[in-house]
């Protein structure tokens, strides 16, 4: 068994395609065939299931996944001790990310850890909450983003920012900031509400939130369901309705004046972000580094 055979797999296994793999270690195609051919047949199991449509993780490939991750990380972690800390390493990270993680931390993160490490590349894959739990359950990424706690206990989470959801409102709505406040659930139920896809860790978090002021879904004048952070704020700068969103998102329109931004001033309106990573699988050193940068970086005096 060599070293570059568990790398092929692993790649293998993050992409579940074979010509992905490739590109990313460069290797040609028939050389990753060889090198999982070779490893499946000293180990005596089948680690990959191929059909001519797609590439899928056998049980004994997922079983032999995570010690494969661990006999490069102690490789990796060798070196770097004996080498001593290697500045212009380079490497590459995957992420899977909600859309507010996506569009208004990892720009920062990614920006603040690349002055240290300018020879890391990034890929970021955006979408729903429930997407990058089902992501992270692939193997394919190294760390996911989301504003809610994730479902399965598969993963290790930290959170790492607070964020608050704010109501926004047309430019021309009558009533006043502090009114609305007040009375809330009164006011929410007679306007019309503009509701993010099913999926979303915002939809989620808003459900949550009516649930505990007393608001019952079915008492919304609900007049749309859209797909991103994008399409509401545009569709309330239209006219259509209200929504409660994270307010780093709501901020850019506010400040732009196309809408108007209502902060609750109450702990049911804020919730946690978080950057999750596979509890199978041990990180690498440069996967430890990046985690510890996130953890810390918002301690350090960065705002969200």
């Amino acid at each position: 068994m060599e070293l570059r055979q568990l790398e092929t797999f692993i790649s293998v296994a993050r992409h579940l395609n074979f010509s992905r793999a490739a590109e990313e270690i460069n290797l040609s195609q028939p050389t990753i065939s060889t090198h999982i051919s070779a490893l499946e047949s000293y180990l005596g199991v089948q680690l990959l299931v191929r059909s001519t449509k797609e590439v899928s993780l056998s049980k004994a490939g997922k079983d032999f996944l995570g010690f494969a991750q661990q006999i490069l990380t102690v490789r990796d972690q060798a070196l770097r001790d004996v080498r001593g800390e290697d500045f212009n390493a380079r490497g590459s990270i995957d992420i899977i990310s909600s859309t507010i993680p996506a569009q208004h931390l990892l720009p920062d993160i990614i920006a603040s850890f690349q002055k240290q490490r300018p020879n890391i590349i990034f890929r970021i894959e955006q979408t729903d909450s429930r997407q990058v739990e089902q992501g992270m359950n692939g193997f394919r990424y190294d760390f996911g983003f989301v504003g809610t706690v994730p479902d399965s206990n598969r993963f290790i989470h930290y959170p790492i920012c607070e964020d608050e959801l704010v109501l926004i409102i047309p430019n021309d709505a009558a009533q006043s900031p502090e009114s609305i406040c007040e009375g809330f659930s009164d006011y929410i139920r007679n306007v019309p509400f503009i509701m993010r896809e099913s999926g979303s860790g915002t939809r989620i978090e808003i459900e949550s939130i009516f649930s505990k002021v007393g608001v019952e879904l079915n008492e919304l004048r609900i007049s749309s369901y859209l797909p991103g952070t994008h399409s509401i704020l545009m569709a309330v700068s239209k006219g259509m309705g209200v929504s409660l969103i994270s307010k780093v998102a709501a901020a850019l329109y506010a400040d732009a004046g196309l809408l108007k931004m209502v902060e609750m001033n109450s702990s049911l309106f804020r919730r946690q972000m978080y950057v999750l990573h596979n509890k199978e699988l041990c990180l690498s050193p440069l996967q430890q580094i990046f985690c510890d940068h996130v953890r810390n970086f918002f301690k350090n005096g960065s705002e969200v």
